[in-house]
């Protein structure tokens, strides 16, 4: 009983800790600044595809247009009415047609095949927004497979240069590139 108790308790603190994820960042400056590229680059897309959500409510940025949201993440979619919630594997996702925009937030950096997935994110839509840890130090985040993430890893693993970039700069110093990628 103690054993089901301790495992019980640990389940609790988990969730709790990935039900705060969005509440740590929300008022962050990086995703302040990603809100207004996709608002510059877009302005009003109707159909918009979130991938490696995390139940982040990004997509919710775009509602007021969009008639189509879809939210693609390995374990946590993001689940709200009217957003298409998919648990699965970006790289095994077909969608049925291209989208307007693709937002990535801070999701390359983990995954091993990072080529891979940038040029699948360039095929699915018109315009991608992608944002990553900007040259952290490398074991800075234990989930981190790429770090430290620059400019020419960014070029490398999407094939080109990026239309549009920017460095958003926390008050503690913590930087994030945002590249915007039109096709």
């Amino acid at each position: 009983m103690v054993a089901n108790l301790k495992k019980h308790l640990a389940r609790i603190r988990e969730k709790t800790k990935r039900g705060n994820y969005w509440q740590r960042r929300k008022d962050s400056i990086y995703l302040f600044a990603a809100r207004q590229i996709c608002e510059l680059e877009y302005g009003e897309p109707i159909s918009v595809l979130d991938v490696g959500s995390n139940a982040t409510p990004t997509l919710e940025w775009h509602r007021a247009a969009a008639k189509r949201l879809v939210s693609v993440d390995l374990r946590r979619p993001y689940v709200a009415e009217g957003v298409e919630s998919l648990t699965c594997d970006f790289l095994q996702y077909e969608p049925e047609s291209r989208f307007d925009m693709v937002t990535c937030f801070q999701v390359l950096e983990h995954v091993p095949d990072a080529a891979s997935f940038a040029r699948k994110l360039l095929r699915v839509a018109d315009v991608a927004v992608v944002s990553v840890p900007y040259k952290w130090k490398r074991g800075s985040c234990k989930w981190h497979v790429h770090d430290p993430v620059d400019e020419r890893k960014m070029r490398s693993w999407f094939g080109r240069e990026p239309d549009f970039s920017y460095i958003a700069c926390e008050l503690n110093n913590v930087k994030r590139l945002i590249n915007v990628y039109r096709t």
